[in-house]
């Protein structure tokens, strides 16, 4: 493992460092920000800084995965294919997995209703996907739920990594207004990334918001946590964004909460009209029974997974691979 150091005039030039140096794969260890030079506490220069690691022993290894494939795609002789790498025909097993599950996802057209009963996931069952996509300028997404889950930060990580990873122009907008720590949280995710972040109180001033960021790419809308059992606080919020447009809300749940209560705040937030699903806390369980006999009953799509506290790196896009390597976690730890 090696680890460097990057220190930047900003958050953006830090991670480009860390990208044109150690390359895509390499992991953001811890990051500060702290102010160099001046006289007396005056005229100091803010700084970031960034700590990052790369796994070489991996890298190597997924190099001679590669080399392996090319040579025997320029060998026709039989013999010499016998003497590839037993890396190559797991990974050609994970892949024909994969493919299984893709043409399954395919096959799932229907939409079944919210209900209360215990689920008895299918065999053949697998869930569709749908990560943010930008849409025409800007593209709204919301994101929604119970409180506690994690909202505000799974806005900074996707902030974070469509503006610093993607190079798109991001706005952010809070109505989180019942908690000021997480106003206060958004606000230096903002600053650190130099993102513009508003805090609106009341419709017109989220309606003067996005017409304040409408040049940006993607404008990520945090919401306070709503309680699936207040049905007065999610109409406030449908008030929010009634005559808005916002091209997708995400319902943001923990993969902990048990799944009766899952789909008690699907019903209660289907006022929302959400139209994915983000779970996280994925670090914390080995058990994903819930959430895929959630998604099963739902039949919406899963758009990301959080597996930590760390931004902008603890997030991951949902996919048929991404989920099998965390129900693989449930037999190590078994």
């Amino acid at each position: 493992m090696r680890v460097r150091r990057y220190v930047a005039n900003t958050a953006q030039e830090a991670v480009t460092k860390v990208k044109r140096e150690l390359g895509p794969d390499a992991l953001i260890l811890n990051s500060r920000t702290y102010k160099e030079g001046g006289f007396l506490g005056f005229f100091s220069k803010k700084r970031f800084e960034v700590l990052a690691a790369v796994d070489e022993h991996l890298n190597r290894k997924e190099l001679n995965i590669k080399e392996a494939a090319v040579k025997t795609r320029r060998s026709p002789s039989r013999p010499e294919r016998e003497d590839i790498l037993p890396e190559l025909e797991v990974l050609r097993k994970e892949l024909g997995e994969l493919r299984l599950a893709v043409e399954g996802m395919s096959k799932q057209v229907s939409r079944a209703p919210v209900t209360s009963e215990e689920p008895a996931p299918s065999k053949f069952f697998c869930p569709s996907f749908a990560p943010v996509k930008l849409h025409a300028r800007p593209t709204v997404v919301a994101l929604v739920g119970p409180t506690g889950v994690g909202k505000t930060t799974t806005i900074a990580k996707l902030a974070a990594n469509f503006s610093l990873f993607e190079g798109k122009s991001v706005g952010l907008v809070t109505i989180d207004t019942y908690r000021i720590a997480a106003v206060e949280q958004l606000k230096t995710y903002a600053e650190i990334l130099n993102l513009p972040v508003h805090v609106v109180y009341t419709i017109s001033e989220f309606k003067k918001a996005l017409l304040k960021l409408e040049q940006k790419d993607l404008i990520l809308v945090d919401t306070a946590g709503r309680s699936q059992k207040n049905k007065q606080q999610i109409r406030e919020l449908t008030q929010f964004f009634s005559g808005r447009r916002l091209h997708e809300t995400h319902l943001v749940l923990s993969i902990n909460t048990k799944l009766e209560d899952m789909l008690e705040a699907a019903e209660a937030f289907k006022e929302l009209s959400f139209n994915r699903l983000i779970f996280t806390k994925v670090d914390e369980t080995n058990d994903l029974q819930n959430m895929l006999g959630f998604l099963e009953k739902v039949q919406i799509p899963l758009s990301y997974l959080t597996t930590g506290q760390n931004v902008p790196e603890d997030i991951e896009v949902a996919s048929p691979d991404v989920i099998k390597k965390h129900i693989g976690k449930e037999y190590v730890h078994a």
